[in-house]
C-alpha cells in the first residue's frame, strides 16, 4: 500500500510539474502586438482609427493602454486629452489624462493570437502632432497592469485615400444617372 501511495503521489507530482512547465512556457512567450493609427479631419476635430494586431503565437490580448508607458512616474504621450472614444462590442474604454485604456469586458472578448481589433477616438490634435512617443503603448493578456505586459509602438500612418478607380467609377455613375433623367 505504501509503495502504491508513493507511486501515485509521484505521478501526481510529475503531472503537476508538466502542467506548470507548459503554463510557464506559454506565459514566457508573452504578449506581442503591432499597431497603426490614422486620422481624418471632422470639422474642427480629427477622428482616429487604431488597428491593433495580436502577433503573439499563444497569448490573447485583454487590454491595451494607448499612448502610455509604465515608467515611474507613468508617462502620457498624446498631445492633449481625447474628446471621446469608442470600442467594439464587448470592450470598454477609459480616458486617463493624455492616454486611453481599452479593456475587454470578459476573456471571451480578448483579441486571439493572429487577430486584430479596431478602436476609435476623436481629438483636437492633428495626425501631424502624433510624433515622438505618442504611439508608445502597452498590451496586457488580462486587465490593465494585471501582468507585466508588452510594449508596442503604434505607428501613425496616412489615412487611406479613395482609389483612383473608385473616384472614376463614382463620377461615371453620377453622369450615367444624370443622363437618364426623364425630360418634363
Amino acid at each position: 500500500m505504501k509503495i502504491a501511495s508513493k507511486l501515485l503521489y509521484g505521478k501526481m507530482f510529475f503531472s503537476l510539474m508538466a502542467v506548470l512547465a507548459t503554463a510557464s512556457a506559454a506565459f514566457a512567450q508573452g504578449e506581442s502586438a503591432t499597431g497603426t493609427v490614422s486620422g481624418v479631419p471632422n470639422g474642427g476635430a480629427y477622428d482616429y482609427t487604431i488597428i491593433l494586431n495580436n502577433t503573439s503565437s499563444s497569448v490573447p490580448i485583454g487590454s491595451f493602454w494607448y499612448s502610455w508607458t509604465p515608467n515611474i512616474p507613468p508617462f502620457f504621450y498624446l498631445p492633449s486629452v481625447p474628446t471621446s472614444a469608442s470600442t467594439p462590442s464587448g470592450w470598454s474604454y477609459f480616458t486617463d489624462a493624455n492616454s486611453i485604456q481599452f479593456s475587454a469586458n470578459a476573456p471571451a472578448n480578448d483579441v486571439a493570437p493572429g487577430n486584430s481589433i479596431q478602436f476609435n477616438y476623436s481629438a483636437s490634435f492633428s495626425p501631424a502632432q502624433l510624433t515622438g512617443q505618442a504611439g508608445y503603448s502597452y498590451v496586457y493578456s488580462g486587465g490593465i497592469e494585471g501582468d507585466p505586459g508588452a510594449f508596442v509602438n503604434v505607428v501613425t500612418v496616412p489615412a487611406p485615400e479613395p482609389s483612383s478607380l473608385g473616384v472614376l467609377t463614382a463620377g461615371f455613375l453620377t453622369l450615367a444617372f444624370a443622363g437618364h433623367r426623364k425630360p418634363r
